[in-house]
């Protein structure tokens, strides 16, 4: 057996075994001997070690051998080996051959601020985790996908385990330059400076950069707030060595405390103006981001009331309720969904949140315990709708229609009527006796027995037979062929026809103990040329557009193909001199095209329904050959005169 003792070194506390132990203080009491007087030397060299012993250390390997503690001082350097001057005679650092086999993505839980994700990933690519940190907030910040991805890294790639942590510990030793910001030649927060170091760039170019980003939409200002909050300061004599990649061993480091100490006298001046901006900036900052963690605050409580009031059919939310229930009739797909809602939008929003919180007031909640938890919450949201959408899809999966047709006589003048759908009169919406309900915006109306939906746009099309035909086509979706026609059959929807008037209504009603599955219902009327359409103002609204072209009248015709209103106040064909009243209240209106003629005449007093009567001549006239037709149905009566070629 082994005695194993347990030691504080620089804040970090370490299992070392005997003999490990012995050498490690032996060469402790010779640094603190040499470099007596100066403690901050033998602070920075401690906090050296401590970091390299850190990367020693694993799930599996817990306690630093003998083999370690000769590594660790090898890098560092023998001090019997310093002359009277501090400097070395020999080195013998040596770092450990990298271990060998194919570079593969895994968390690093050795090096994590949350799961690890961002030092595996700047492992795999042999850059510094600091990189990746911030590549992951600005795509928070700018496209809000930076905690979905996290979280979904953070669940697909695996834990490194073994001698893949060993591996990834001695790539982050060996890694002699880091990212850090340069306070000491900072203008305002030392971050130009540090890129700088790390590129190997001359500063100047640098703060060009950002100086001319700052006219790209004002990406130069937040780019640069982000980095002076990621990327870590340079404190120590380590720091500052690491961020200009040079080596770290005891001659180094002292010279890098003596260098600032003489240094620190200078820029102490410099020193003070940029720390006061940097302070106003910093205040500016946590100003934003106190302002941007209540906005987050606000939102959740908002969506978390609002799902709690649909969950428990609370408020004025159960009209919503009675709609979801109307669509979907088993009740596990509607707890799922609303679950995996409530789960998918509040989890990333309390992750952003608790992030926003921890970079601002440094607190420590924010945890690998919170962020599994939240990550766990996330996925049984994502889960919930997975179930409900293949469960609810595969109920609507299948398309069926029916169509129906009747045919009507041809008359003189064909009457269309409209039936309104039945709103409540006073408000758009309003609910009575709990369950009639008005929701204008989609076209539904949920009353106490059924709900109406609004038609399609009723078409209007030249027919090409003697009669007149009304086609009705019916679709509604189902899980097979007999799911889809049993729904079909749901719809109560029945024009009446009487005589030569049809009368349309706006709307079908589907009884609300059974389910809405998509249907729809389309009308289509095939109208002979020469019928003369007469249509009141509820019929009107639920017209093709296409048909009317915008036009308001009431009496509609077919002429070339086109359906033209006979009586509208404004037309783009029809000039105001053309149009005349005379003294017994008839309309005359002429249409002048290129290749035809058309007067139109209205006895607004013929209250008649006498049956067409078509007349058509041919006369010569100035050499040419003209065909004049007249026709007269009720009070209207067209005569259309054109041109005849090779007559």
């Amino acid at each position: 057996m082994e005695k194993v003792f347990q030691i504080n070194l620089a804040g970090m506390v370490f299992t070392i075994e005997e003999q490990a132990y012995l050498q490690l203080k032996s060469y402790l009491d010779r640094l603190h001997a040499h470099f007596a007087g100066n403690g901050e030397i033998v602070q920075d060299i401690e906090g050296r070690m401590a970091e390299l012993f850190a990367n020693r250390i694993s799930s599996i390997k817990k306690i630093l051998y003998l083999q370690d503690v000769n590594e660790v001082t090898s890098i560092l350097g023998d001090i019997n080996q310093m002359d009277e001057h501090g400097e070395q005679k020999s080195t013998h650092s040596k770092t450990q051959e990298p271990l060998h086999g194919p570079k593969k993505l895994r968390r690093h839980a050795q090096d994590q601020s949350l799961g690890g994700v961002c030092s595996g990933l700047a492992s795999f690519f042999d850059v510094d985790p600091v990189l990746i940190r911030v590549l992951f907030v600005i795509m928070v910040v700018a496209y809000g996908s930076g905690v979905l991805l996290y979280l979904v890294l953070w669940i697909v790639i695996p834990e490194a385990k073994g001698e893949e942590v060993s591996s990834m510990q001695q790539q982050r030793q060996n890694k002699t330059r880091r990212l850090f910001r340069d306070a000491e030649n900072r203008v305002i927060g030392g971050v130009s400076a540090g890129l700088s170091a790390y590129f190997n760039i001359d500063r100047t170019w640098i703060r060009l950069a950002f100086l001319v980003s700052l006219f790209v939409f004002g990406t130069g200002f937040w780019l640069y707030v982000i980095l002076w909050i990621i990327v870590p300061k340079a404190v120590s004599a380590t720091d500052k060595l690491l961020m200009r990649g040079e080596p770290v061993d005891i001659h180094s480091i002292e010279k890098e405390i003596k260098q600032g100490a003489t240094g620190s006298k200078v820029n102490s001046i410099a020193e003070h103006g940029s720390n006061v901006i940097g302070i106003i900036l910093k205040g500016m900052l946590k100003l934003f981001g106190a302002f941007i963690a209540l906005i987050l605050f606000v939102m959740v409580m908002g969506i978390s009331i609002a799902m709690v009031a649909v969950f428990f059919n609370l408020g004025q939310t159960h009209f919503i309720n009675e709609l979801i229930s109307f669509t979907v009739k088993d009740p596990s797909i509607i707890l799922a969904a609303k679950a995996g809602v409530l789960l998918c939008i509040l989890v990333p929003l309390v992750t952003l949140l608790m992030f926003v919180i921890k970079v601002l007031f440094r607190l420590t909640f924010f945890n690998k315990s919170w962020l599994l938890s939240l990550g766990g919450l996330f996925l049984i949201g994502v889960i919930c709708l997975a179930y409900s959408g293949v469960r609810f899809g595969s109920g609507v999966s299948h398309h069926e229609s029916s169509l129906s047709t009747t045919r009507i006589a041809k008359s003189d003048t064909l009457f269309l009527e409209g039936v309104e759908m039945p709103f409540a009169e006073d408000d758009a919406f309003k609910v009575e006796n709990e369950t009639e309900i008005v929701f204008y915006d989609k076209g539904v109306l949920m009353g106490k027995d059924q709900v109406h939906f609004e038609i399609d746009d009723v078409k209007i099309k030249q027919g090409k037979t003697d009669s007149i035909v009304l086609k009705v086509m019916r679709r509604s979706n189902g899980a097979d062929v007999k799911d889809a026609e049993d729904k079909i059959e749901m719809i109560e929807f029945t024009p009446t026809i009487i005589g030569n008037k049809i009368i349309i209504p706006s709307y079908f009603s589907i009884d609300k103990n059974k389910q809405f599955s998509w249907q729809e219902v389309d009308v289509t009327l095939w109208i002979p040329a020469g019928v003369v359409i007469h249509v009141d103002d509820h019929v009107r609204e639920i017209l093709d557009d296409m048909n009317l072209d915008e036009a308001d009248g009431s009496y509609y015709q077919f002429i070339g193909g086109t359906l033209t209103c006979l009586d509208c106040g404004e037309m783009t064909d029809v000039s105001e001199e053309n149009i005349d009243e005379d003294e017994d209240n008839n309309i005359k209106f002429s249409i002048n095209n290129e290749d035809e003629d058309v007067e139109v005449e209205i006895n607004v007093d013929d209250k008649t329904n006498s049956r067409k009567k078509k007349t058509k001549k041919i006369i010569k006239k100035d050499g040419e050959t003209i065909l004049v037709e007249e026709a007269k149905a009720g009070p209207i009566s067209i005569k259309t005169t054109k041109k005849v070629e090779g007559k």
